[in-house]
């Protein structure tokens, strides 16, 4: 595997639409046949997205201090209020101090519940920041076992299926 294929996965596992959920069905293609390169990728994936709270937190205290300056244009203003927003609706399944329930939200491989959102919902409760990121890297940890069978197990019905 070379090293360019393991840039693109970690940066799809940074980025934040994607996170592990496209990381990590881009390397099984990826690196189809090459077991040891899918292993180191899949970790090096893993902690890209373990990695999102680190950067999410700092980005979302600047967007805070910055949506209240009076000079800030309104569209920056707009867009945090639609952030917030999101992170707002997407707290109502996670009640305040409960870390558990930020780690399953996290966990679960639907659009929308990774770990960027997860961190605007930890933000927008006021959660602890390093038990949220605690809460937040296991719910990387289980999303990206259950994307990596689901991924595996169906790209190998593929090629099961259609004889590739």
């Amino acid at each position: 595997m070379d090293s360019w294929t393991l840039l693109w996965a970690m940066i799809l596992a940074f980025a934040p639409i994607s996170e592990v959920r496209g990381a990590i069905p881009y390397l099984l293609i990826a690196t189809s046949g090459d077991a040891v390169g899918a292993v180191y990728g899949l970790l090096l994936s893993v902690a890209a997205n373990m990695a999102v709270p680190f950067a999410a937190f700092p980005i979302l205290d600047v967007l805070d201090a910055l949506a209240a300056k009076p000079w800030m244009p309104s569209v920056v203003k707009r867009l945090y209020g639609f952030l917030r927003g999101l992170g707002e609706r997407k707290a109502l399944g996670v009640r305040r101090g409960s870390y558990i329930a930020l780690m399953v939200f996290v966990a679960v491989p639907l659009p929308a519940t990774g770990a960027w959102t997860g961190s605007l919902v930890a933000y927008v409760l006021g959660l602890d920041r390093r038990k949220s990121i605690l809460a937040i890297d296991a719910g990387v940890a289980a999303a990206s076992l259950i994307v990596f069978a689901a991924a595996y197990l169906g790209i190998g019905l593929l090629k099961t299926l259609f004889m590739l």
